[in-house]
C-alpha cells in the first residue's frame, strides 16, 4: 500500500510528468505560453535560450507515426542542449514481443531522465509514469490526450489575440477519435472560451463531453458563431469501415472551403496536422492570413522547449 501511495505521489507531483492538460493549472498554462513566446524572435523565428541542460537525456519513443510532434521535440531538446535519443519500435525488441513496460524499464535502467512517449493504448503513459523513475511527457495517447498540441494551439492563438476569455471556438471534424479535441476542449474552456463542436454522427462527440459544449449540425452553423475554428482530419486509421462518411457529403457539410472562409474574414483557423487537403480544408487556406496552421508548427517547438525547461528547471 505504501508503494502505491508513493507511486501516485510521484505521478502527480508538480512538474514531474505531463500526462494530460489536467496536470496543469491555468497559471501553469499561462507560464508555459509566456516562456514559449519569450523564445520567439521579432521576425517570428525561434531564438536560443539562455539556460541549457547539457547533462540531461531524453528518449523520444514514438510507437505511432509522427512528423510535427517528434521533430519539434527533437528540435526543442537540441536548442536546450539536451541529448535526445531516438527509439523506434520497428527494428527493436518490440518486434520480438517485448512489452511497453519492459522497454521502458530497460530505458530507465540506462539512467535516462525522461521519455517523450507516443502510444496508441489509453492509459499507457500513466502506467510508465507509475512504474519507472523517468519523467513522462505525453506526445499523444490513443484517443485520450495530446497536451502539448493543445498548449501550442493556445500559444499560437495568443500571438494573435490578447486572451481566450470570451472567445467562441469551434471544433469541426472527427472529434470522437481525436485526442487533440479532448485536450483542446479542456484548455479552451478553462481559459475562458466557450466551445462549439460539429461533425458526422459517427464522430461528432464522445462519452464524457462536458455539458456546456454546444453542438451544431454543419460547419456553416459553426462559422456564424465563432472567433476561432479548429479543423480536425478524419482519422481513417482509427475508423471501422461503417464509420467512414461519404467524402462528398463530408465536403458539403463539414469542410472549410476557401469560399466559406472568405465569408468570415475575422475567424482564425487552426489544425493540428497533418491536413487532408481537399477533404476537410482547401489548399489555399494553408497560406491564408486567417490561418495559423503553419505558425502552429513554430509554436510547437517553442512550447515543447518550455515544457522541457519546466521539467528540468532546478
Amino acid at each position: 500500500m505504501v508503494g502505491l501511495f508513493f507511486a501516485l505521489f510521484l505521478l502527480f507531483m508538480a512538474g514531474r510528468h505531463l500526462l494530460s492538460t489536467y496536470d496543469l493549472t491555468v497559471d501553469d498554462v499561462k507560464s508555459i505560453v509566456t516562456e514559449a513566446h519569450s523564445v520567439l524572435t521579432n521576425d517570428g523565428r525561434i531564438g536560443t535560450p539562455d539556460v541549457q541542460y547539457p547533462d540531461r537525456r531524453v528518449v523520444l519513443a514514438f510507437y505511432e507515426a509522427s512528423t510535427r510532434t517528434r521533430i519539434s521535440f527533437e528540435t526543442a531538446a537540441q536548442r536546450l542542449g539536451i541529448t535526445s535519443i531516438h527509439f523506434q519500435a520497428t527494428g527493436s525488441s518490440v518486434e520480438k514481443g517485448e512489452s511497453l513496460l519492459d522497454t521502458m524499464h530497460t530505458l530507465d535502467a540506462m539512467d535516462v531522465d525522461a521519455v517523450v512517449l507516443r502510444h496508441g493504448s489509453n492509459g499507457a503513459h500513466a502506467s510508465v509514469a507509475a512504474e519507472t523513475r523517468m519523467s513522462v511527457i505525453n506526445a499523444g495517447e490513443g484517443t485520450t490526450a495530446h497536451p502539448t498540441q493543445a498548449l501550442l494551439d493556445v500559444s499560437a492563438i495568443l500571438e494573435r489575440r490578447p486572451s481566450l476569455s470570451g472567445c467562441r471556438i469551434g471544433i469541426v471534424g472527427d472529434i470522437r477519435h481525436s485526442r487533440v479535441a479532448r485536450s483542446q476542449i479542456d484548455l479552451f474552456r478553462r481559459l475562458g472560451a466557450s466551445v462549439v463542436i460539429c461533425g458526422p454522427e459517427t464522430m461528432a462527440t464522445f462519452d464524457d463531453m462536458p455539458n456546456d459544449v454546444e453542438q451544431r449540425s454543419t460547419i456553416d452553423d459553426v462559422l456564424e458563431d465563432v472567433n476561432i475554428l479548429s479543423m480536425l482530419r478524419i482519422q481513417f486509421e482509427r475508423l471501422n469501415s461503417d464509420e467512414v462518411p461519404s467524402l462528398d457529403d463530408y465536403r458539403k457539410r463539414y469542410a472549410l472551403t476557401t469560399k466559406r472562409l472568405a465569408n468570415h474574414k475575422d475567424v482564425l483557423v487552426i489544425h493540428p496536422g497533418p491536413v487532408n487537403v481537399g477533404i476537410e480544408v482547401d489548399a489555399d487556406i494553408l497560406t491564408s492570413q486567417q490561418s495559423l496552421i503553419r505558425r502552429q508548427v513554430t509554436h510547437g517547438v517553442a512550447v515543447r522547449m518550455a515544457v522541457l525547461s519546466r521539467l528540468f528547471a532546478p
